[in-house]
């Protein structure tokens, strides 16, 4: 008994952080999570193991939805380009202001595509169309409509693009013809694209969470399911895509967990932690 509970307590001690993205992966087809997870995050949190939410989301949306836990995690937002913890901002990729409007007015030019930028303050958006607005209530939780949103003051870290057609198909080509060799873009699902900063992404906001707490590659434990969580997925030995994602992030993933529909996230890390 004594040897099995000197291999647990070992065990306990390899992973030191988890992340997991939200849409498709900690939240089911009915936007939910399990009601399992704020009771195991926070046993993971008494354990010593930082758990993140890593989303293309806003931050106040993550926080509202975390809110009983939110002092006891970190916060991957907008895709990695800002990260939260403890209500603090302590990482925010700023795009430049120029920059900002090239791809704006690129985007305006695309039919069925309706950009939404990013802040630090909020989202702005230029539609109230209804399947658009429908989608910014659920992902944006500070959010203003305006005529020209290029006028919003305030520090953009991402822009945003939601296509009513197909976003892979219709709106990721143009934008990667035009400003792949300086933007960092992938479709984060079936109706968005987002666009950072080069080399902005959800791994490098993990890189970036590993080097502050002296956490290495094999301490760390993902979970995704689309190709926004394709960069995270390197930066950890314990990488899981879930049953349910895109073929091309199942290919680079060490391990397959239960869908999001399934629970998946939360068996695996008991799977694991015994």
């Amino acid at each position: 008994m004594q040897k099995r509970n000197t291999e647990l307590k070992g065990l306990l001690k390899m992973v030191k952080l988890i992340s997991a993205d939200m849409d498709g992966t900690l939240l089911d087809s009915n936007k939910e999570l399990s009601p399992e997870l704020f009771p195991l995050i926070e046993s993971l949190a008494e354990q010593g193991v930082r758990f993140a939410a890593a989303s293309g989301r806003q931050y106040y949306n993550l926080e509202h939805i975390f809110e009983p836990v939110k002092d006891k995690m970190i916060f991957i937002a907008e895709n990695g380009s800002v990260v939260f913890e403890n209500d603090v901002n302590s990482f925010a990729n700023v795009i430049d202001r120029e920059t900002v409007q090239e791809i704006v007015k690129e985007i305006r030019k695309i039919t069925g595509a309706s950009p939404v930028i990013c802040g630090l303050k909020g989202a702005y958006a230029e539609s109230d169309e209804p399947e658009l607005l429908e989608n910014i209530k659920m992902y944006y939780r500070r959010y203003e409509i305006m005529d020209d949103i290029l006028a919003a003051e305030d520090d953009i870290c991402k822009i945003a693009v939601y296509d009513y057609v197909n976003a892979e198909i219709n709106s990721h080509v143009p934008l990667l013809e035009a400003f792949g060799e300086q933007m960092e873009i992938a479709v984060s699902g079936e109706h968005w694209v987002d666009l950072s900063n080069p080399g902005c992404n959800k791994g490098t906001a993990i890189s970036k969470i590993q080097e502050k707490y002296g956490i290495s590659y094999e301490e760390t434990m993902l979970f995704g399911d689309y190709l926004n969580d394709y960069e995270m997925m390197k930066t950890g030995k314990y990488s899981y895509a879930m049953e349910n994602s895109h073929p091309q992030l199942k290919e680079i993933c060490n391990y397959t967990a239960k869908s999001n529909d399934e629970n998946g996230v939360v068996e695996a890390i008991r799977a694991y932690f015994k």
